[in-house]
């Protein structure tokens, strides 16, 4: 294998890998088995051996062993190849040995040494290659190794990695195993299927169209914004109008309004102007939704021109940009500049979550300013919240000051009375000490 071709397996053994630590939220390591520490003792049905994480280098870590593979080994002499791999610490030669290591094997011995690989435990430095052989497994046995993977891990990583590869070369197969193995609430908290999300990974390159009408068949949720990320990666090579002509063909509004404001959002990194209009142009829900990432670049750049847009729009759309409008006016001018523009919507219902921006913005520097906008917020119960998780912070930096506030303001009878409280606790603390 020349140089080129192993930095391009190294960078897909990281591609790999960085999905994998993305996904990790529940792990696929082994039910049964103990995480890797610096070493980890693995009894087989030979001699139990120790692999160091952190062996040092020796030839055995800079190059492989030159044990050919005939497809006729031993699990004991499968081992001993894994063995060989873990212990190398160069990144590309270890990329290279995973590969020629699955290139050989039979098909009836993936299950093995998968096995045994996992029986170290997965850790994020191992992520990459763990693909890498579930990649291949699928190549060659998607069903012997989606059921391993059904039986043995936790997560969707594995199954969606099998699933992609699988339907790379039989969509149709996967498709229907995807479906027919899926129950909502067993697999997963998601209501979307994670199998498909794992075949549109797959196909996506090769069959837009085909991978496009999956993904409109999930429902909203994280498993289709997964899925969606997936398409975006592709459509993003073929260059913005391309994913523009995507997203006019799509016939979920909801799926073509958050695919627009993910496009916009990248738009808006060099053309503010041209992101908000074309967001607008998609549907006034595309534009709802990207409004706040697009007002947040553009503030960054020209605070004057955000606040003019902002200022000439409907409430529903200025009141979802206008957090970060605010956050943007307290850096650049001030807390007392940002109320001051803040109060033109005081008292209406959908600028509450913007008077929170404000409220956490301000407290440590004016509280006074911040309690008092707390009060005008609309939804008592998110007014009650607000008021009791900054109300402890300001006690412990100035206990006289929000107790003199608390006593000279109309504030809910919770504040007065723990406000009250931790003045007494404070008062006794005092008391204790010599």
């Amino acid at each position: 294998m020349d140089n080129k071709t192993t930095f391009i397996a190294a960078g897909w053994a990281l591609s790999c890998g960085a999905a994998f630590f993305i996904g990790r939220t529940n792990s696929d390591a082994p039910s049964n088995s103990t995480e890797a520490n610096n070493s980890t003792r693995v009894s087989s049905s030979g001699p139990s051996r120790t692999i160091s994480r952190d062996a040092t280098p020796s030839s055995k870590s800079s190059k492989r062993s030159g044990r050919t593979l005939t497809g006729s080994e031993s699990p004991d002499e499968l081992q001993l190849s894994v063995d060989e791999l873990l212990a190398i610490t160069d990144p590309i030669s270890r990329t290279q040995g995973f590969l020629e290591l699955v290139e050989n094997l039979s098909p009836d011995q993936f299950l093995s040494v998968v096995d045994y690989y996992r029986s170290f435990g997965v850790d994020d430095q191992q992520f990459g290659e763990y693909g890498i052989l579930l990649t291949a497994w699928a190549k060659v046995d998607p069903l012997q190794a989606l059921t391993y993977a059904s039986e043995k891990t936790r997560g969707s990583f594995a199954r969606q990695t099998i699933l992609a590869s699988w339907a790379k070369n039989d969509p149709e197969s996967a498709i229907s195993w995807a479906k027919g193995n899926f129950e909502e609430g067993k697999d997963t908290r998601d209501p979307a299927n994670p199998w498909l999300v794992g075949v549109i990974k797959g196909i996506v390159s090769q069959d837009m169209p085909r991978a496009t009408q999956l993904l409109e068949e999930l429902p909203y949720s994280r498993g289709r914004s997964e899925a969606l990320d997936s398409i975006f990666d592709s459509l993003n090579r073929e260059g913005t109008e391309a994913t523009k002509e995507w997203i006019s063909r799509l016939s979920d509004e909801q799926l073509q309004a958050g695919a627009a404001s993910r496009l916009a959002d990248k738009m808006a990194e060099s053309n503010p102007k041209e992101a908000i209009e074309w967001a607008g142009s998609v549907s006034e829900e595309a534009l709802k939704n990207s409004a706040d990432d697009i007002v947040e670049k553009w503030a960054e750049n020209n605070l004057e021109e955000a606040q003019a847009w902002v200022d000439s729009q409907p409430t529903e759309i200025a009141s979802s940009a206008a957090p970060e409008l605010i956050d943007a006016m307290i850096e650049q001018s001030g807390v007392v500049a940002a109320s001051a523009w803040l109060s033109q919507h005081e008292g209406d219902p959908a600028f509450d979550r913007t008077v929170q921006t404000l409220v956490w913005n301000s407290m440590r520097e004016t509280p006074e300013l911040g309690f008092d906008w707390i009060m005008k917020m609309t939804n008592e119960r998110e007014r009650a919240r607000t008021a009791h998780r900054t109300i402890g912070d300001w006690a412990r930096r100035d206990m006289e000051g929000a107790y003199d506030y608390v006593q000279n303001n109309p504030v809910p009878e919770g504040i007065q009375k723990r406000l009250e409280y931790q003045l007494k606790e404070s008062q006794n603390q005092s008391k204790q000490k010599p």
